[in-house]
């Protein structure tokens, strides 16, 4: 099969398809389950986060868990503050420095979301 015998959006679409069936391939799902029971600040990159922490402490691989560690703090301080923005009803972008969630109460139903 010669290069030009496609267009160059064929030849993108082979490269896309290939490349995705790579990352598919190497690169599983993983599904992370959030209960009512969870936090509100924890969100399924965190709870991920915090598996693998937990994994490397298992594992002796003490500080690198503990940058981990330092790195899933930041994430619960900024997710914190984003959700505790508009509890008094008033938004101050220059505090948030982020969109603010619109109601500090959020549904308690099981949540099933893939990371």
């Amino acid at each position: 099969m010669h290069p030009n015998q496609f267009g160059t959006h064929e030849q993108f679409q082979q490269f896309y398809n290939n490349a995705l069936y790579l990352l598919n391939y190497f690169y599983l799902e993983r599904t992370i389950t959030l209960s009512s029971r969870d936090p509100e600040f924890v969100i399924p990159a965190i709870k991920a986060s915090l598996r693998r922490k937990n994994r490397l402490m298992r594992a002796g691989r003490i500080e690198k868990a503990n940058e981990l560690a330092a790195l899933i703090g930041k994430q619960i301080v900024l997710r914190s503050k984003t959700r505790l923005c508009k509890v008094d009803g008033k938004t101050d972008s220059k505090v948030c420095g982020q969109r603010c969630v619109s109601s500090p109460v959020e549904s308690s139903k099981i949540r099933r979301l893939t990371v």
